[in-house]
């Protein structure tokens, strides 16, 4: 897909601006390029792209009833108004919002029900900006607003407000209240000054998840699993690392039955982990601009629980970091009561079981029970990441230092300098 996505001649973007809890902006430069896409057109290229591949696309489809049973799935639907139906061992449902089959299963996020409303400007003189590429996020008293170029001229530029209906319908009461809420930004009125407006549209953006994301008959992927804070600018790339999971997930069941339990978890476990870790991003990014803004908006997002995760600022974990890093050398070996357990990991295109640690394999895309094995063989660190990433996939440094910083942490590895 990269080379048609390389040719489509999408936007290219080097960064962000940023005025979260500030009136100062704070840029953030990309160590590479990105696009910034609109999703008709990228939804389209994939669409043809998938076609070229080999799937079976049929457009003017509209899905009626999905009956998902022990045995396989029934979908009714109409192609171009006549009906039909046709049965399958398992179905993906990638429905979005909608939730074809997702909606039963639906939990919404009670303190982050939020409404986007939406304009699209147009300025042939440019931006005033350092860089006109850049996305802008701005906080204000009563939600966020954010701008994303789709061309050099072309801007869309929203307002993220509590509640889930608009201030208004359509039409000019809801540009109305879109203006409204603009003129309460300090960023984004400066922004569009001298700027036209297009037009304005609405929808809800609240945050969900899923009580359940798979079964033995169904997978959810993308926004039809849950839907994550825009704040963090990952919905298409966590949408197409979901759409790759549920692919893996699916040719697993499909080819090996015996594994199906195994796989269906494991997809439903890595949902669960991409959701509360957007969550708890959300929440620490609301509780900074709950200092500043003290309103019931920000109050609510700030408080909300979330599920911990392992903390590598926690002292422990810092004391073992600081220790290896001022190591010259630093010999590791594994603790004597160290045992292992049978997880499920992807290899290739499926989903095997394999020997971990208990209750962690990976970190930052690091495979620990390699890692530690590796570290066993090395007196220096930089040997011990050298060698981990001609055995493996190449990884960053930081991640290969944490992998090790964790594993000390947790009593797996020890160490004598």
């Amino acid at each position: 897909m990269l080379d048609a996505v390389d040719g489509a001649g999408f936007y290219r973007s080097t960064g962000n601006t940023s005025c979260w809890a500030s009136r100062e902006r704070r840029v953030e430069t990309f160590g590479s390029l990105g696009y910034q896409i609109f999703r008709p057109d990228f939804d389209r290229l994939l669409l043809d792209r998938a076609a070229a591949a080999g799937a079976d696309v049929r457009e003017g489809t509209r899905v009626g009833a999905v009956r998902v049973a022990d045995d396989g799935v029934r979908v009714d639907y109409t192609l171009n108004g006549r009906p039909s139906s046709t049965s399958a061992q398992l179905v993906i449902d990638c429905s979005g919002r909608a939730g074809v089959v997702a909606r039963r299963m639906r939990k919404y996020e009670p303190s982050y029900r939020t409404y986007a409303i939406v304009g699209v400007w147009r300025s042939d003189d440019g931006w005033e900006l350092s860089d006109e590429t850049h996305t802008v996020v701005e906080t204000f008293e009563h939600g966020w607003a954010w701008s994303v170029p789709v061309d050099r001229s072309t801007r869309h530029v929203g307002a993220m407000v509590d509640g889930t209906s608009p201030r208004a319908a359509t039409g000019r009461e809801l540009e109305a209240a879109y203006r409204g809420e603009i003129a309460k930004t300090v960023e984004m009125r400066r922004l569009l000054a001298g700027a036209g407006l297009l037009r304005v549209f609405a929808c809800d953006a609240s945050l969900y998840s899923s009580r359940a994301y798979a079964g033995p008959r169904f997978l959810l992927a993308g926004d039809a699993a849950s839907f994550i804070d825009p704040l963090s600018s990952f919905g298409v790339k966590k949408a197409l690392a979901s759409a790759w999971m549920a692919a893996v997930t699916a040719h697993t069941c499909l080819l090996h039955p015996d594994r199906r339990p195994v796989a269906v978890d494991f997809f439903s476990n890595w949902e669960r982990q991409v959701y509360a870790a957007s969550l708890r991003h959300s929440r620490d990014f609301a509780r900074q601009a709950s200092e500043r803004h003290p309103h019931p908006f920000w109050a609510a997002r700030a408080g909300v629980d979330v599920p911990p995760q392992d903390d590598m600022d926690a002292p422990d974990v810092r004391a073992a970091f600081e220790r290896i890093k001022g190591a010259s050398s630093i010999a590791f070996r594994l603790a004597d009561d160290v045992r292992l357990e049978k997880a499920a990991v992807i290899r290739d295109h499926e989903i095997v079981v394999e020997d971990a640690f208990p209750g962690i394999r990976f970190f930052e895309n690091v495979d620990l029970v390699k890692l530690a094995h590796i570290a066993c063989q090395h007196t220096r660190v930089p040997d011990v990441f050298d060698a981990y990433c001609r055995a493996q996939s190449p990884a960053p440094l930081p991640s290969v230092i944490a992998g090790l910083c964790l594993l000390v942490t947790k009593g797996i590895l020890q160490t004598r300098a």
